[in-house]
């Protein structure tokens, strides 16, 4: 098993939620409809191309910009570094783990932690 697919929690439930709480008044709206659409996608599972297809964004590129700086910031709150991948770290990794079979319909899928969806039902934003 690879880093990217390793669901070994990072945090409780209860951390998630301070951590949320903490970045909340920095989070846009597209953050918060990002997060939404991952929790109640098929399996809490979603692809930067799906997510940006649902909320009309104009590629996955920006998709996964908006989103991963919004996972830095959770990271942050954390104290959690992530993996490197070729010098960079990946922030998702604060909010989700890779699916393991790698590629899913041509775009590897993201499967958010269950402690994070927990979280978000919990504080009704799912």
């Amino acid at each position: 098993m690879n880093d990217f697919c390793n669901p070994t929690p990072i945090a409780t439930p209860e951390q998630y939620r301070a951590a949320i709480l903490a970045v909340r008044q920095r989070m846009t709206d597209l953050q918060l409809a990002m997060l939404q659409t991952h929790c109640r996608a098929e399996e809490h599972s979603i692809s930067t191309n799906r997510l940006a297809e649902l909320l009309k964004l104009p590629t996955a590129g920006s998709a996964n910009t908006m989103y991963r700086n919004y996972a830095h910031w959770i990271a942050d709150e954390l104290k959690f570094v992530p993996t490197n991948l070729k010098h960079k770290h990946c922030w998702w990794l604060a909010l989700a783990y890779g699916r393991e079979d790698g590629d899913v319909d041509g775009d590897y899928e993201w499967i958010m932690r269950p402690e994070l969806v927990e979280t978000l039902k919990a504080m009704r934003w799912a």
